[in-house]
């Protein structure tokens, strides 16, 4: 995941990392151009949680560039670690304050991180292994919830790119041009 650049001369205003998250989080999973407001089959509704899944996994793995080095500092040879820990754990905090203030149960948080957790696992092993990650997102996808046709399958894989273009747009010309995380 590549971070975008920002050209604006605007001051920014300071948010921690949490904040960063509880933006993102609200944009995802009550903005989010994907959603439908209309009843829909059970096929349908497994796809829309997944993508979901895999807007809130995409938006936690640009969160971790995203972490204050001042996070991290304090474990010398563990930064990586130790980055990926304070951003899960930033993460999963913002998205339990997300479902209480929706009144729907926090513990719902760990079972939608635990349900991230392949497409996260997936798309960094690709990473590292110089793949797509987002090729890896739309594999996961594809085991989940199986394309009935070639042509569905297609359109999985550029649904994927779509919510990786939406969910990069609204952390790069949305949020980071108006915000600095600062801790």
């Amino acid at each position: 995941m590549s971070k975008g650049s920002d050209n604006s001369d605007e001051p920014k205003t300071d948010i921690s990392l949490y904040e960063f998250y509880a933006l993102g989080i609200n944009h995802l999973l009550v903005k989010a151009p994907w959603e439908l407001e209309r009843a829909v089959s059970a096929y349908h509704e497994s796809f829309l949680t997944e993508q979901r899944c895999i807007g809130l996994s995409i938006l936690l793995l640009l969160g971790e560039e995203q972490v204050p080095d001042s996070a991290v500092s304090t474990m010398p040879g563990f930064e990586h670690q130790a980055r990926v820990s304070v951003n899960q754990a930033v993460f999963l905090r913002a998205l339990k304050h997300y479902f209480q203030q929706e009144g729907i149960e926090a513990a719902r948080a760990d079972a939608v991180l635990k349900r991230m957790h392949s497409y996260l696992t997936d798309s960094r092993e690709a990473d590292v292994a110089g793949s797509d990650p987002l090729e890896a997102m739309a594999e996961t996808l594809i085991r989940r919830v199986p394309p009935q046709s070639d042509e569905q399958r297609e359109q999985y894989e550029k649904r994927v790119q779509k919510i990786f273009d939406y969910i990069e747009a609204l952390v790069t010309r949305t949020i980071l041009r108006r915000y600095q995380i600062t801790g």
